[in-house]
């Protein structure tokens, strides 16, 4: 099930119609508005709660959905959620039982996706016209999501669901999720250095870990911490760096979005070895954590809200961990800076969706009311309730059409146990948020309602905001209002274009080697960052690259980049598309 990349025309074509699907007849209303009517008319019966089992290979819980997502779905489709996430083995025992839920979330579209598939455990959505009766805003305005689904899983005459981040738009770009960010008090504290290029973080953050050596707790203070739980194919931390010098991770290589070329992690020249180097000399300084290892990302999570790291690569973990309100009132904060020879990563929007794929379960005793959930997820309220909680509550709209956060919205982006109104589902306002975990639309794709990105960070009533001393600072010395901003303006940006291309499977034979050469490098790569001098860490880079050659290493490197040719065709496309 290989998808077919798309001429240029077809491109075209599939792009023009979803620009234009709130258009179409019938469609007088917002694109994207709810559509309960429809629903209704189409003979939905809400009368018995349905209890739909979820099982979501992203979930991170497991029950029943509580709180005021569960109240607000009981309330307009009397449904409850019964959340089943994954873990080892659960895929393959579920697919034995001959059931895998009602509705299905899977974290990528590979193996485990297609062995659905060709089991017969996912719902064809073109049955019974099942998208067009009870899905009518998915169909309207995710029509290239869609499409690509289907040609690349369905041979162009069936639906198995759609992927997750979808955009309206494919002239935009996500929100960074890759930005250094560091403590921007010290930095000012020690003078604001100029930072040229990566390794002038180094002395850097050596002065601001001097400055600041403990955190509240008085636990030891370091530069970086970093986590292994989320290693792949290669270190997680290590090949992220390369997202500051516009490389997306692409198995054992990595892809250079600018020039379009795959290049391999082991190349003694390439960002993956510069990085590692980094590390390594982070650890010589005595600015690295020594538990990066063998500590988990809710770990590092927790010494970033204690103050114990100073440099964050996530725009989520760092400054979503450490900048409290109170923190930021005393002028504390991680803020963005970013060295002068950075590109930053930047993710083209996809309006074909992204590889976290919607499905529903053969077996669902009513898929319509599933569908009808689903399309509501597609909706500017379905989005911004996910989001942000019940309209009215922490959101709502201005007289003018622009969304705003309610004083309690604000209250939950900065503390998570927050309590909520008894009327609205009580509890506290993490527990109660839609425990799925996924998307539909990219947070940053636009809100028809609005003409703003669903992202509240880029709201203009959030930029109208009084703002705290640490961030009216940073302002002053950035020159802009937000981190998109800034690096957008200093030309520090790459854009990974969004498109259709899916990665075929490795054959058997090939995975095996796959696994063992990753394996290898990951091994490798930890005991070499830990090298004590430079001497040490060259011998340890070297028997890496022995290691992982004996495996079969530059058969694995062929093969990606081979399929890196493959995603540049797919950008050139979608490049002569919107050429067209």
């Amino acid at each position: 099930m290989y998808f077919r990349r798309w001429t240029a025309a077809l491109l075209a074509a599939v792009l023009s119609m979803t620009a234009f699907s709130s258009c179409k007849p019938g469609n007088e209303e917002s694109s994207g508005g709810s559509s309960e009517n429809s629903n209704s008319e189409a003979g939905i019966s809400h009368a018995e709660t349905y209890r739909i089992d979820v099982y979501s290979q992203l979930a991170n819980y497991a029950g029943e959905q509580i709180g005021w997502f569960a109240k607000v779905i009981k309330d307009k489709f009397n449904i409850v959620l019964n959340i089943v996430p994954s873990g080892e083995g659960v895929f393959a025992t579920r697919m034995e039982s001959g059931d895998l839920g009602d509705l299905i979330v899977f974290g990528n579209d590979g193996d485990e996706y297609t062995a659905a598939i060709e089991a017969g455990m996912l719902l064809d959505w073109y049955e019974d016209d099942l998208i067009g009766r009870y899905g009518p805003d998915i169909e309207r305005t995710m029509a290239a999501a869609l499409e690509k689904n289907s040609r690349a899983f369905g041979e162009g005459e069936a639906l198995y669901g759609f992927g997750h981040n979808v955009a309206s738009s494919a002239e935009q770009a996500e929100a960074y999720i890759y930005h250094p960010d560091i403590r921007f008090d010290l930095y000012q504290q020690i003078g604001a250095p100029e930072i040229p290029t990566l390794e002038d973080f180094l002395p850097v953050l050596k002065q601001m870990v001097d400055a600041q050596p403990t955190g509240d707790s008085g636990l030891p203070a370091y530069a970086f911490s970093l986590f292994s739980d989320w290693d792949g194919d290669t270190v997680m931390a290590v090949k992220a760096m390369g997202a500051f010098y516009g490389y997306d991770e692409w198995g054992l290589t990595l892809y250079d979005t600018e020039n379009q070329v795959c290049e391999p992690v082991l190349d003694p020249d390439g960002m993956y070895m510069r990085a590692l180097r980094f590390f390594n000399q982070a650890y010589q300084m005595g600015i690295l954590d020594p538990e990066s290892a063998t500590q988990t990302v809710d770990d590092v999570t927790q010494k970033y809200a204690d103050g114990r790291v100073h440099y964050s690569i996530f725009s989520w973990q760092g400054p979503a961990n450490y900048n409290t309100p109170t923190r930021l009132e005393e002028g504390k904060a991680m803020l963005t800076v970013a060295a002068q020879d950075q590109k930053n990563l930047a993710y083209g929007l996809n309006v074909f969706g992204n590889n976290r794929v919607w499905a529903i379960g053969a077996h669902a005793e009513y898929p319509e009311r599933i569908m009808e959930f689903l399309n509501w997820l597609c909706t500017p309220e379905g989005v911004m309730t996910s989001n942000f909680g019940p309209q009215g509550l922490t959101w709502d709209y201005r007289e003018d059409g622009k969304a705003y956060l309610t004083d309690f919205g604000w209250q939950t982006q900065q503390d998570k146990q927050a309590t909520v109104p008894q009327e609205y589902g009580g509890g506290k306002w993490a527990d109660g948020m839609n425990q799925i975990n996924n998307t539909t639309f990219s947070i940053d794709a636009l809100n028809p309602e609005t003409g703003e990105r669903y992202n509240h960070n880029f709201w203009q009533s959030t930029l109208e905001r009084p703002v705290d001393p640490a961030t009216a600072a940073w302002r002053e010395w950035a020159g802009a209002l937000t981190p998109d901003e800034y690096l957008d303006e200093h030309n520090y940006r790459a854009v990974a274009i969004g498109t259709d291309f899916v990665k075929p499977p490795r054959d058997a034979a090939l995975d095996i080697k796959y696994k063992q050469v990753s394996t290898a490098i990951k091994d490798g790569t930890w005991k070499a960052m830990y090298a004590k001098n430079d001497e040490e860490f060259e011998q340890l880079v070297n028997q890496m690259i022995d290691s992982a050659k004996s495996y079969g290493y530059d058969e694995c490197v062929a093969w990606d980049i081979a399929q890196g040719k493959a995603r540049a065709e797919a950008e050139n496309a979608v490049k002569a598309a919107q050429a067209e």
